[in-house]
């Protein structure tokens, strides 16, 4: 028996080579085995309901809660409307005073935003310089813990500049990040310990157990942490979940934003109430009219289901069709585009012949891959809407193996994925 718990999840898929997920190797190694596999979980990814509804997949449902206890209700807080009070901090009004009244009956509370650091971003507020990191195409983060500008893709830092290196105005914070968020309980809850865990605080001397032992076992008052608190965890005090940004996985560049952020939401809520005492949960929005917000404080997956299938539907992604990225990165951009051109043409002239008629793919770029450059290396991505068969996947091993012996194309590196995260 293999199982394979909270199958959802995204870490289950390698970002390195060789690029597998987790939850396949179990499927194809049960198969081999004539073992059976049992894929758990509250939030199931779309591909596997849908294969869990067609029939591919046996399908068995768990309608209560194990401690026979009620799903929390959930409060959304508009934070268009907090800011248009004066509240500028990442902790509304409704969830102070929830916190309080928690505080005051000993009662454990859970606060989850998936943003480490101080701020999201720093911004000059006369030109509206923004520090990037000199190797990637992104924003720096700030840490207040070391008063430093951080790259969180290569590890670049740097001293954060005390004015605007462009024009010399006013450097401004822009975002929340869980340094911020502790910082300002810890203003508006003086005395109140508060523990934190990202990546950060979690380290080889200081592992996540050590601290949820602590969170556990001292009866700590709060913790807030990344997405390593929303999942997975059971704690009998816990009776307040608080979701600080709730939109901020729900707006990037990737077909499972709307699945990530339901997944999330409703993962995270389900840590409150899990003891004697009755939990509850609030939902810190831009967006309270989201569909996908909605459905999540709703906790109603088959709501979210239907829509979201739907639209996979119209847009030729999983489960429909598969997407094949073949990228290609090296140090000079031009070069780069070249490699990424000749490549393309080569896959279109064989798609083209009569071996390959029976495939139906779409060839969509080269395009700038979502971080277009990493530890100064370019990037651009070549993304295949198909069905990923044999045929197919034996057409590129053979022709990225041309492409790495052709001697215009030295010093680009290439790898593909399937269903890529990115």
């Amino acid at each position: 028996l293999l199982i394979v718990d909270e199958e959802q999840e995204h870490s289950y898929k390698s970002e390195n080579s060789p690029r597998y997920h987790a939850r396949e190797v179990a499927i194809y190694r049960g198969m081999q085995a004539g073992a059976p596999v049992l894929l758990g979980s509250a939030t199931p990814s779309v591909e596997t309901m849908y294969r869990a509804k067609t029939g591919v997949y046996g399908f068995e449902t768990l309608f209560r809660r194990y401690n026979q206890k009620a799903l929390p209700p959930v409060k959304i807080v508009d934070m268009k409307q907090e800011l248009k009070a004066g509240n500028g901090t990442a902790i509304s009004e409704p969830l102070l005073l929830a916190l309080k009244e928690n505080i005051s009956k000993g009662q454990q509370s859970i606060l989850f935003l998936n943003r480490r650091g101080t701020s999201r971003m720093v911004a000059c507020v006369d030109c509206g310089y923004v520090p990037m990191c000199p190797g990637c195409t992104v924003n720096l983060t700030y840490h207040h813990a070391n008063g430093r500008l951080m790259c969180h893709y290569c590890g670049h830092s740097q001293a954060m500049p005390t004015r605007c290196p462009e024009c010399g105005g006013h450097l401004k914070q822009i975002g929340f990040g869980t340094q911020k968020v502790q910082e300002q309980l810890e203003r508006l809850l003086p005395g109140v310990e508060i523990l934190r865990m990202d990546a950060d605080t979690v380290s080889a001397a200081n592992p996540h157990e050590k601290l949820l032992s602590r969170f556990r076992e001292e009866k700590i008052p709060i913790l807030l942490g990344t997405q390593m608190v929303a999942k997975g965890l059971n704690f009998e005090n816990v009776t307040l979940v608080g979701v600080l940004d709730a939109d901020m996985s729900l707006y990037v560049g990737s077909y499972r934003a709307a699945e990530t952020t339901f997944s999330m939401i409703t993962q995270v809520i389900g840590r409150a109430g899990r003891g004697a005492a009755s939990g509850r949960a609030i939902i810190q929005t831009m967006t309270p009219k989201n569909q996908v917000i909605e459905l999540a404080a709703k906790q109603d997956y088959d709501g979210f289901y239907e829509a979201e299938v739907t639209l996979r539907r119209l847009r030729a992604c999983p489960p429909f069709a598969d997407l094949i990225s073949v990228t290609f990165h090296g140090r000079e951009e031009e070069q780069v585009w070249r490699g990424a051109q000749r490549f393309a043409a080569m896959l279109r002239a064989q798609l083209s012949g009569e071996f390959y008629r029976g495939e139906h793919v779409e060839i969509l770029g080269p395009a700038p891959a979502q971080v277009a450059r990493i530890n100064y290396n370019y990037r651009c991505r070549l993304t295949l809407s198909c069905h990923n068969s044999r045929g197919l996947r034996e057409l590129l091993a053979h022709l990225l193996r041309q492409f790495s012996k052709d001697k215009l194309n030295k010093g680009i590196g290439t790898f593909a994925d399937v269903n890529s995260l990115e």
